[in-house]
């Protein structure tokens, strides 16, 4: 998601949300993928944004796991690709949970 379009997201969950409502997101962690066309975070950057909406249970070290094009493991900017013993690959993330107050 361009990262102009995040406060915007961000809000329409909040609004939609019903009371009490949980939130789950899995995101790119920056240390994984530092530049490039996907807008990676970090865990500060990760916090901040979520917080200001929802009250954070839990931000933690994740994999997102795919089968990546051909050639997407050679980009320099993709330092954590890992393969997996069942044919897929993952690279570095945060997996993060919430709930509205």
């Amino acid at each position: 998601m361009p990262v102009e379009s995040r406060e915007g997201y961000l809000q329409s969950i909040v609004r939609a949300a019903a009371p009490g409502a949980s939130y789950f997101v899995l995101v790119f962690d920056r240390a994984a993928i530092p530049e490039g066309p996907i807008n990676a975070v970090t865990e500060d950057e990760l916090r901040a944004a979520v917080s200001k909406y929802w009250i954070i249970d839990e931000i933690k070290p994740a994999r997102l796991y795919a089968r990546f094009p051909a050639g997407f493991a050679g980009m320099p900017a993709l330092l954590d690709i890992r393969e997996e013993p069942n044919g897929l690959q993952s690279i570095g993330g945060w997996l993060l949970s919430a709930h509205l107050g």
